[in-house]
Formats: structure tokens, sequence, C-alpha cells
């Protein structure tokens, strides 16, 4: 099933890198700059003092003009404000059996994607730990993934039968999903809950528990998340429930955020689409949700840091 994956970031590039690695027939649509610096350097996965290249083919959107024939696979690893230009970009290529699956993070994008593209999306969801550095190469925290994928009614289908054989790879988990939607949910509460505590407590999901009140800090944020799931008609289930609450409770742990992360090394974070609009669907619901709107002040107040010109 030849694949392309919009974008060669943090995600895209691990994910598109791995599936190179293991035979599959990948392009990458990036920017033109970012499309010389994989051709000059490769694709760089780093984990520890280990690097890795991995040779790739860049293409940049003026080579889907014209009349390339569909992909049969689109992947999305994409930043929220890119995504208007990015569907322009991949309209050419996005036929009647291609299959299209964002791998990004909230859900706000589910609307725009179907609005244009329609039948051809599917839903997914991707659990990786890793985070682009200052030399554009990909760090790794954690080997491999997990990827759920399903299609957005809930319905089994052969074409979704067919991704996830082509996903299915060394080191990654590939599962199908009858409830997609409700999968998609509990990964955003969990990346907005870990996002939150981590990004407040400026340190690790361990960091945070060993605190005075961190634990029932963590307690009630993740109930804040939940509570707005449950509001929008997608409630966690105990079993769910409880799973997220060792994690974000857990003592020792290592675990980070990309929105912490972020925050730490000085890039701008995607506190819209993780916590804004979470944030406003409680508003919404009527649901309380104070630590969510600590955490996203704090990263609206990063990110505007970032962006304000000099001397301002």
């Amino acid at each position: 099933m030849k694949t392309l994956m919009v974008g060669a970031g943090a995600v895209g590039g691990f994910v598109g890198g791995r599936l190179v690695q293991a035979g599959r027939e990948v392009d990458f649509l990036v920017r033109p700059g970012r499309a010389g610096h994989l051709r000059e350097r490769g694709l760089r996965i780093v984990d520890g003092d280990r690097a890795e290249r991995i040779a790739v083919n860049p293409i940049t959107a003026d080579a889907l003009k014209g009349t390339q024939e569909p992909y049969g696979l689109v992947l999305l690893s994409v930043k929220p404000d890119a995504l208007s230009a990015v569907m322009d970009d991949i309209a050419p290529v996005v036929g009647s059996a291609t299959v299209l699956i964002p791998f990004l993070n909230g859900m706000t994008h589910l609307e725009k994607l179907t609005g244009r593209f329609g039948e051809s999306l599917v839903g997914g969801t991707l659990r990786i730990v890793t985070q682009l550095d200052d030399n554009q190469d990909i760090r790794q925290y954690a080997p491999g993934g997990q990827i759920e994928i399903g299609e957005l009614d809930g319905r089994r289908s052969s074409r979704v039968e067919e991704v996830a054989e082509t996903l299915t790879i060394p080191d990654f988990s590939v599962t199908v999903s009858t409830d997609i939607i409700g999968a998609m949910w509990q990964k955003w509460v969990m990346i907005a809950t870990v996002g939150a505590i981590t990004s407040l407590a400026r340190g690790t999901i361990g960091d945070a528990a060993a605190l005075t009140d961190g634990e029932r800090f963590a307690t009630v944020t993740l109930e804040e998340a939940a509570t707005v799931a449950a509001a929008s008609g997608h409630g966690l289930g105990e079993p769910a429930h409880a799973a997220l609450h060792q994690l974000v409770t857990a003592t020792g742990s290592g675990m980070t955020s990309s929105l912490s992360r972020e925050l730490a090394s000085g890039r701008p974070t995607e506190v819209e689409n993780v916590l804004g609009d979470l944030v406003r669907r409680g508003h919404a619901a009527g649901v309380a949700v104070p630590r969510l709107e600590a955490a996203a002040l704090t990263l609206r107040a990063h990110n505007r840091r970032l962006t304000a010109a000099p001397g301002e």
C-alpha cells in the first residue's frame, strides 16, 4: 500500500522512518527546507548515544500537482495551524480508494477533514514518545509505539484491515477498534491530564506526585478531563479511568508530555487543540475545569512570549 506521510517531525518522521525500515513504500510530504535537509542528511532517529540514518523520499506540495496517481494510504502528522494548507496540498492525491488517517491531538480536526474528504477518513490514535531536537533529528525516548485505527461509524471493513497490516511493523502494536471515537477521546483525556500536570509542575509525573497534595492534584485534574468527556457522550468507563488514575499518580514515574517538553525547550506548544478546546467544551457543558484552565493559561502565556516582537 503506497503511503504518503504528511510531515516528518517527531511523529511523522518516527513512524514513517520505521515504516521505511520495514520495507514499506513511503513518500514524505514536507516543506522545501525540510526536504533539502532530509536529502542531505537523511532522516535521523536518535536513541541515547545511538543514531540511525534512514534514506527517505521527501517531496513537496508542487510534486503532488498534476497527474500523479492517488496514494493508497495518507497519514497526517502536522501542527494544527498547518492543517488547512495541508488539506489543499494533498487533495490531488486523495482518490476514492484512498484511506486518510490523522494522527493529530484532540478532536477538532475531524470535522474539517470529514467535510473535505468524506468517506476517505478513518480514525486513529498513536502513542509514541519522541521529540524533534534543534538539529531536526528525532529523539526517541521509548521504543516503538501503539496504533489504534477504526472506521468512524464503528463498522468492520476490509480497508482498515489492510491498513492495519501495512502499519504492523517491528515494535509497533496495531489494534482495529469498533469504537475509535471513544479511543480518541480516551487518548485526549490522557494527554490533556498528563500535559496539564507536567506543565504546571515543570517536571515529570513522578515529580508532581512527590509534592504535597501532588497526587490529589493529579486525581482532580484527571476528573476534570474525564467529566468533560462524559458530558460530551464519551465517558471512559471504570477500567480505563482506573488505569489513567494509576498512570497520572505514579510515584517515581519519569513520564512527561509533549506539552511540557516543548515548554521546557522553549518551543511553541499545541495548547489550543489539547487543552483549549477541552476547556471550551467543559464551559459549554457547565463543567468546572480550573486546573485545565490554569495549565492552558500557562501555555498560552508561553506561546505569546515566543511570538512577541523583540522589546514588546
